[in-house]
Order: structure tokens, then C-alpha cells, then sequence
């Protein structure tokens, strides 16, 4: 696939099955792992890449909060997001309402108070 088009119809089908809590834990792990292929493919096809960054801090986000730690390592999408810069105000804001209830489970102390400063300057 080349058109971007066609991979953010791949990551919205998986991430829609990502969202429905009927399905089976690993069953929505698995189309998270598809939604975020799919979000890669999009980006290197040409969706901009702030969009790009901010869905999939957004969607692993959403896997911490909903199946749990297991799921998507919180410290790692602590440090992921304090590391990526370029993204404008606009998706700053969704990422760190999508990361507010995440910011308890991150267990490296000094990682949960610098990511809970960076949500709450952005909340």
C-alpha cells in the first residue's frame, strides 16, 4: 500500500476493534499491534508526522488504561513521549489527555513526577 489513505483505514479498522471491550484481551492487544503498523505505514506513506506520533502515544495509552500495564510498558511510553519533540500544542493536548490516567502506573519515580508536570503544563 502507498496511498495514506489506505493505511489510516487499517488503523482506524483495528483501532475501533481495539476500543470494543467485548472482545478478548489478547484479541485487542493483537489489532493494536495491527492499528500501530498501520499508523507507521500511514506516516512513511505521508500522513504528518505529529498526527502520526500523537495516535499511537494515544492508543498505547489507551491499552495501559483499559487491559492494563501489561499491555504497553507506561514507563516506556512516559520516556517516549518526554523524548519526542516537534509536536505542535494541538497534539500535545491529546496526548496528555489520553496520558493523565496512565501517569500512576509508571513506576520509575522520578519518570512519573517529570511526565505528570509535562501533562499537567498541557491539561
Amino acid at each position: 500500500m502507498s496511498d495514506p489513505n489506505d493505511w489510516e483505514w487499517v488503523r482506524v479498522t483495528a483501532q475501533g476493534r481495539v476500543y470494543d471491550d467485548e472482545r478478548p484481551s489478547v484479541n485487542r492487544l493483537a489489532w493494536a499491534a495491527v492499528a500501530l503498523a498501520a499508523s507507521h505505514g500511514g506516516e512513511r506513506s505521508g500522513v504528518r508526522r505529529a498526527r502520526a506520533v500523537a495516535d499511537r502515544f494515544a492508543l498505547r495509552a489507551r491499552l495501559v488504561r483499559s487491559l492494563g500495564p501489561w499491555a504497553a510498558d507506561p514507563d516506556s511510553l512516559a520516556a517516549d513521549v518526554l523524548a519526542e519533540v516537534g509536536i505542535p500544542d494541538r497534539q500535545q493536548k491529546v496526548v496528555a489527555r489520553a496520558l493523565e490516567p496512565v501517569v500512576p502506573y509508571v513506576r520509575d519515580e522520578g519518570l512519573r513526577e517529570t511526565v505528570g508536570e509535562w501533562v499537567a503544563a498541557r491539561g
